[in-house]
């Protein structure tokens, strides 16, 4: 039973280890402690340009951006590097990941479907221009969040509130109705 755990723990050790400091979503993800843009050197972008979405990207979403070299230590594109990236950071919200040129996201505000869309949107509206199109894609993310925000929490306490009143209000009638008469 001892060789199951030391194999299970042997195991995480190397997912752990996987994407260390030393890889390009290790560093991604250690950034992301720390600030909302992740810019790697070598990327499509320029520094400059990266650095301008500081200006309105606050916490949500996030954006890495990374050179074309970082599709080769996770397979399945880019989506699956914001994914692993999103899960090691222990992000919520939305992650924005552009691979050399390729866009990738997550979320757990934004459907896959309608995250689709907004990225073929923002392919359109960028261009060609791989920072234009991130921030296409990052402004789309924030306003479908703001638009799509129902309280959810609260509107669940009004209703209570009214129910609860409601009762009160037809108790307190049907009290009276009998004494009336």
């Amino acid at each position: 039973m001892s060789a199951a755990i030391a194999a299970l723990l042997l195991g995480c050790a190397s997912d752990a280890l996987a994407h260390g400091p030393t890889t390009a979503i290790g560093r991604a993800v250690e950034a992301f402690g720390s600030v909302s843009v992740s810019y790697e050197p070598g990327s499509a972008v320029s520094e400059v340009e990266a650095g301008n979405f500081t200006t309105f990207v606050n916490s949500n979403p996030n954006v890495a951006f990374m050179p074309a070299e970082a599709a080769t230590e996770l397979a399945g594109g880019p989506d699956a590097i914001a994914e692993e990236v999103a899960r090691e950071a222990e992000l919520d919200g939305t992650l924005v990941v552009l691979v050399g040129t390729r866009l990738g996201t997550w979320s757990k505000d934004v459907d896959e479907e309608r995250l689709a869309e907004l990225e073929s949107e923002a392919r359109v509206a960028g261009g060609g221009s791989p920072a234009a199109t991130v921030e296409a894609l990052v402004r789309s993310v924030q306003a479908e969040q703001a638009s799509g925000s129902t309280p959810w929490p609260l509107l669940g306490v009004a209703l209570l509130v009214l129910a609860a009143s409601a009762f009160v209000l037809f108790h307190r009638l049907g009290r009276r109705s009998p004494a009336a008469a």
